[in-house]
């Protein structure tokens, strides 16, 4: 213990780290030897088909995509079974019947409304009187 501190007092004042003599003097002379030679290359010429490349992936990405819907919705024009209501063909009543009961729901629902506007005035006009 009492060796490794009379180490450390020893080292206290001066610089631990130490390199050959010269070294730094031809340093970049060294240093500038093995860097590599910088190599010229010529630009490279833009084709027409790296201009139109972009504009390609684009046309075929909507492509995909409008396939893609196609599929998932499944649009067919062959069948007619896509351009009618299946509702519709399953339905059996028949127009007047039809037009009657959509004639008492819109008079029940009318009724309705009335009296939900009614009650809600009766008691706006109650709530002023007190």
């Amino acid at each position: 213990m009492k060796k490794e501190l009379k180490d450390i007092e020893l080292l206290k004042g001066g610089n631990s780290f130490k390199v050959p003599e010269g070294y730094f003097e031809s340093f970049t002379s060294r240093m500038m030897e093995q860097l590599p030679e910088k190599t010229y290359s010529a630009p490279k010429k833009v084709t027409m088909l790296d201009r139109v490349r972009p504009w390609l992936y684009m046309a075929a990405v909507f492509a995909g995509l409008g396939l893609f819907f196609k599929a998932i919705v499944g649009i067919d024009s062959s069948t007619q079974l896509a351009h009618t209501d299946t509702l519709a063909i399953q339905s059996t009543v028949t127009t007047p019947v039809l037009a009657t009961l959509q004639g008492d729901e819109e008079e029940e629902y009318l009724e309705y409304l009335e009296n939900q506007y009614t009650s809600y005035i009766l008691a706006e006009e109650l709530s002023n009187y007190e």
